[in-house]
Formats: C-alpha cells, structure tokens, sequence
C-alpha cells in the first residue's frame, strides 16, 4: 500500500507530518481478563472489615453488571466511568450500608484501578521512540471506562510508553467519546497544532478512531494487530490497514522505520 495514496488532498507536505496520535487499547496497551476479581477482592475486604451486610453472591452481581453497563453507554455516547458505577452498586446495597461504608467502598475500588493487569502491545515502545526521535509530536486519543486517565497514565508508564507523549486526551477527563471531534480536538490542542491536516491518528476500531479522525481531516490508520475490526461493519475502513506498529514508522516514511 503506497505511502501517499490519495488522501483526499489532505497532505499539505508528503512526507512530513505535523504528529502522529494513537488510540489506546488495543493498540499500545491489551487489558488482561481479570479486572472483575481485583475489584471483587478489594471490596470484600471492605466487606470483612467493616462487618458489611452484602453477600458474595450480591457484590459478584454488582460487578458483573459493569462492562455491560460500559458497553451499552459507551455505544450511545454517555459517559460511564467510577462515579457512574458506584452509584449503580450504592441503589444495589441501598439499606445495608451507610455513608462512611460507602466512601471505604469508593477508596477500595479507586485503589484497585491501579492494580489491574494490563501488557504493552508488541513493538509499541520501539514505535513511539522511532517517532519521538523523528522530532514527530506523539499524542494519545483514549477512551477510558472504569479505569480513568489517572490510572492509565500509570500503566502507560509501566511500560515505557508515557515519557514519548507529548499530550494524552482522555475521555473521562475531556467529557466525551471517540468519534466526537471534541476529544480529536482537546489531544491537538494540547500538542499546539490547530489544523488536523497532516496529522496521523492511528487505532484499532473503525466506529470511533477511524471514523473521529476522518471527518476531522486526518489521515486515518488502523492496526488490526489485536483485533481485527474488518467484520463489525461500523464505518468505513482506514486509509492505511497495518498488522505491527513497527510497520508505522516506514509507511509514514519516517527513517529508522
């Protein structure tokens, strides 16, 4: 696939790019299944120690019902993050627990955000460095759920991904989800650039990266590394489709790529 097919025009410099953004997971970070066990043993130790009136089997319920919670709000576009879940399991608990439980609850479940198991996509850090030395400006366009930006700012230091980033956009911290121009906006704002043209956006899932990043003006890929988006019909396709994030830097024409 050539590097400077037809974009629409949207080019201004070939081979020259004012910065290169990338979606989050799936793309420079994969959550390891077990997010449900951390926050389940957080709580019954709240649960323990403070002589708490809820089951097991009502606070597995409670958490189980997260992810599809996130999922069915995130489609529609609202947000859903910690608050919004510890308000749906405070009305779950209503009448067993008091104030002071429920803010013991609240600093458990705060707590076990940072210590969930989540790995680094593969060639992610080499990629970014590649870029970075480029003198290309990196930002990050990330939705975010129960885990917010002030936990994966931790993960993505973990490993060796944060220090390449120039400005990272959250969702939960700009108040909006991909496709929504407002959080493509608020990442190029933060890395001083006004005009998305020229710009790369790189992520895994046509509805929200792809789909934000066009309408916008940027140049669009998707990584299929992980997941492979190409079944769900939600959008149309990238500009570029690539298997290895170290395949980036030579179809941006970057040196050292």
């Amino acid at each position: 696939m050539p590097l400077l097919s037809a974009f629409d025009g949207r080019v201004p410099f070939p081979g020259q790019w004012r910065a290169v953004t990338f979606d989050l997971w799936n793309t420079l970070l994969v959550s390891v299944p077990g997010a449900v066990e951390v926050r389940l043993a957080a709580w019954r130790q709240v649960v323990d120690e403070r002589g708490l009136d809820l089951s097991a089997d009502l606070l597995r319920s409670v958490v189980e019902l997260f992810p599809a919670r996130f999922e069915d709000e995130w489609r529609a576009g609202r947000q859903y993050g910690t608050s919004q879940a510890l308000d749906d399991a405070f009305r779950a608990f209503a009448g067993r627990i008091g104030p002071a439980d429920e803010t013991a609850l609240s600093e458990a479940f705060e707590a076990a955000s940072y210590h969930l198991e989540v790995g680094a996509v593969e060639g992610g850090a080499a990629t970014l460095a590649t870029l970075a030395a480029a003198g290309i400006p990196i930002g990050l366009v990330s939705d975010t759920s129960l885990a917010g930006g002030r936990h994966l700012r931790g993960y993505l230091e973990d490993h060796g991904l944060l220090d390449h980033m120039d400005h990272c956009s959250f969702s939960d911290e700009v108040g909006v989800y991909k496709p929504d121009a407002k959080i493509f906006r608020d990442c190029l704002a933060g890395l001083g650039i006004d005009d998305p043209t020229g710009v790369v956006h790189v992520g895994d899932l046509r509805r929200t990266d792809v789909a934000g990043a066009w309408k916008l003006g940027m140049t669009t890929v998707r990584f299929r590394g992980v997941v492979d988006d190409a079944d769900r019909s939600e959008g149309s396709e990238a500009h570029h489709v690539i298997d290895r994030l170290t395949d980036l830097p030579a179809l941006l024409g970057v040196a050292g790529g």
